[in-house]
């Protein structure tokens, strides 16, 4: 602008002004204002440029303990919608049984709303028509085949998996969400939220000892 103007007499008023700005606003913080609004609006987003040193593990951090999994068999059409009514989760684990835990796949909340819309559509399914998450049936009966929606190669952590391993994970992949597992068995799920509200915490502990400090 003082090129195409030539009011090369503004370019110090201006630099003061610019320097006063970036003064006022370092004493206010050193976070952007995008950065805060992130924060205040709640949004799931790791900061890249954040470093941060933990010792806790994974089953430390992840709060999904008490899980609602899907098995391989013994679904209906009425108990997934049973499922999908009483929770919020945006997917589920699929296990080999709930006794077993061995994890077989994950599915989306999407995915099932869209499959029972489309079961009810279809005259011959009824509330107790079978669900089953593998094509490998011998029945005769009717079923719904859900194993097409499955994400059949979910990313597992160990329970023992440092945390700041766990938090680069989040942010090379880009992903919401960790199946923990310990000895091939799911024991919780570790979600993008959890990290955030560690690192909450963590940034809280760090200034209220800087406080104590003054």
């Amino acid at each position: 602008m003082f090129e195409v103007t030539g009011g090369y007499e503004y370019v110090l008023p201006v630099m003061v002004a610019v320097m006063m700005s970036k003064w006022v606003a370092d004493a206010f913080g050193k976070s952007s204002i995008y950065n805060d609004l992130i924060h205040l609006k709640g949004y799931p987003h790791l900061d890249n440029k954040r470093e941060y040193t933990f010792s806790e593990r994974a089953s430390d951090v992840m709060t999904c303990r008490d899980l609602f999994v899907l098995s391989t068999k013994g679904n209906s059409v009425d108990s997934i919608e049973s499922l999908l009514s009483s929770t919020t989760y945006q997917g589920f684990p699929v296990v080999t049984s709930h006794t077993e835990m061995l994890v077989v796949g994950f599915i989306s909340r999407d995915s099932l709303v869209r499959v029972v819309r489309k079961c009810r559509q279809h005259p011959d399914v009824t509330s107790d028509t079978q669900c089953w998450f593998t094509s490998q049936i011998d029945t005769q009966e009717m079923y719904v085949d859900l194993s097409p929606h499955l994400d059949k190669s979910p990313i597992q952590i160990t329970e023992k998996t440092p945390l700041d391993r766990v938090i680069e994970m989040f942010r090379a992949l880009g992903i919401r969400y960790l199946l923990v597992t310990q000895n091939g068995q799911l024991v919780g799920i570790l979600k993008k939220k959890d990290i955030l509200e560690h690192i909450e915490l963590y940034r809280k502990g760090l200034s209220d000892r800087r406080e104590d400090t003054l």
